[in-house]
């Protein structure tokens, strides 16, 4: 998308297939794109129950969850720029930034260059909204999974979740929108629990191991966008520019640096390497994540539900690394 304030792409979470069918989907227009309305999202939550979940709906869900991890990773670049000149480069064409490597992985580069025209717009907020933005998109990509990672067991799982969430956690040590996930399980929902909103807003991720893996994640595809060992050397040395502002944006830059500043002998990423780290790293943080929103970690009993009910044969098709063992104790 070109211009200075361009209308800016939000992915909900959704179960299209069984929308559809029940014909209940009230749409949002943005940039040609319907989208159905987060109430809607949240009553055919409800009503799925008992259909299984088809590859068609996965594979929609996946679609959401990479358009929200765009903006993720398009935040996470402008957000952290230093001038207006690659902010008004990535608005007026982003393939001039990643070479359009991003879009041989599933990213949607679009909506990048949609973040980086909404941040040329307003660059002396661009990093608020960039903190702002990128908390919204992450819970959004956590709820996306919760909602279709159990299979045709949507109610159970809603009950088991919404009595289980533990809302400090997730704002405190995942940064996430709390009472956005509340509202996803628990609205209007005889077993629904009082969530209460935070006394105080937390924008980078407290809990050390999904920091970790999130900035690996955010340097793996930063890294993807150069096009040969020398422009990743170029970046390299460049990176100090970009370092302070990505870390008061929840990114560890060492971890950046560390994979960034190799040598030039090392051959650059292919596109299915990328992906395989894509999803072992999408895995990992799922999995930190949930732990921790649900106070599972050394529970045996909430860790045994999580391993009995979460289908781990459809993980790969939102974007993870399928896995039987996944929250499973040994």
């Amino acid at each position: 998308m070109k211009g200075a304030t361009p209308i800016k792409h939000r992915f909900t979470f959704v179960i299209i297939e069984t929308a559809l069918a029940i014909g209940v989907l009230h749409h949002h227009e943005t940039n040609n794109m319907k989208l159905p309305s987060l109430a809607s999202v949240y009553l055919v939550f409800g009503l799925a129950h008992g259909a299984a979940l088809s590859e068609k709906v996965l594979v929609e869900a996946h679609s959401q969850i990479m358009g929200n991890a765009s903006a993720v990773l398009g935040w996470q670049l402008a957000g952290s720029q230093q001038s207006m000149a690659p902010l008004e480069m990535g608005c007026k064409d982003i393939t001039s930034l990643g070479h359009g490597n991003w879009i041989s992985v599933g990213l949607d580069s679009d909506v990048i260059e949609d973040v980086f025209c909404t941040a040329a717009s307003a660059p002396s907020n661009a990093s608020a909204t960039a903190l702002a933005e990128i908390k919204l998109s992450v819970t959004d990509i956590f709820i996306t999974q919760l909602l279709n990672a159990f299979g045709d067991n949507t109610e159970a799982s809603a009950q088991w979740l919404c009595k289980n969430f533990n809302y400090t956690a997730m704002n405190d040590e995942l940064a996430l929108d709390s009472g956005r996930v509340g509202r996803a399980f628990c609205l209007n929902r005889p077993y629904g629990t009082d969530w209460v909103d935070p006394t105080h807003e937390v924008d980078i991720v407290a809990d050390p191991r999904i920091y970790n893996l999130a900035s690996y994640l955010a340097a793996i595809l930063y890294i993807f966008s150069a096009s040969s060992p020398t422009e990743r050397w170029v970046m390299c040395e460049q990176y100090h520019y970009m370092a302070q502002a990505q870390l008061k944006l929840g990114i560890n830059s060492k971890i950046v640096r560390e994979e960034l500043c190799v040598d030039h002998d090392i051959p650059l990423m292919t596109a299915h390497l990328v992906q395989t780290k894509m999803a072992g790293s999408s895995t990992n943080i799922f999995e930190q994540q949930l732990i921790v929103a649900t106070d599972a970690a050394g529970d045996e009993k909430k860790m045994t539900w999580l391993c009995e009910n979460i289908e781990h044969r459809d993980l790969g098709l939102l974007g993870m690394t399928p896995s039987n063992s996944l929250f499973c104790l040994v």
